[in-house]
């Protein structure tokens, strides 16, 4: 199983970020739009344990259905869980962790864990998806500073 992870700091409170990660919404503006995601399905609009979504998009070569649940809320440390249920990985598990580091000032931490399908030529396509997720969490990255500086200076 490969692991990739990120962290970044932006100047805005935890509770901001809170708020923008568990809306559904956050999701269209955080991904590149080269990837085309589209929220099909929700059972929830905020991120909630238990939230069922479909979403689609065109991720690493092709376009493809992905069906996850959130299999973790803490509220008290700031962090979810999704686990796609199926879809084009053979596992996957994202932390969202968010750490305050002043009153205006939060970490993000992205956590992911993953598996890829088809054995050997999943082993062989893992230095791919990695370098994709790469560029993926830099648009993350930028797009999260990007809107929250805004929604604080706006407020």
């Amino acid at each position: 199983m490969k692991s990739f992870e990120q962290s970044f700091k932006v100047n805005c409170s935890i509770d901001k970020v809170w708020k923008f990660y568990t809306d559904i919404k956050h999701l269209e503006i955080v991904t590149p739009p080269n990837l085309n995601l589209k929220v099909i399905e929700t059972s929830d609009k905020q991120i909630v344990k238990g939230l069922r979504m479909t979403i689609s998009g065109r991720l690493f070569l092709y376009n493809s259905k992905w069906n996850s649940i959130i299999s973790l809320v803490d509220i008290s440390k700031h962090m979810y869980i999704d686990e796609m249920v199926k879809g084009p990985f053979k596992k996957w598990k994202h932390v969202h962790l968010f750490s305050e580091i002043g009153e205006n000032q939060t970490v993000i931490t992205d956590k992911i864990e993953f598996e890829l399908p088809f054995f050997f030529l999943g082993k062989l396509m893992e230095g791919y998806v990695e370098n994709n997720l790469k560029k993926i969490f830099e648009f993350r990255k930028i797009q999260t500073a990007s809107y929250l500086s805004n929604k604080s200076a706006g407020e």
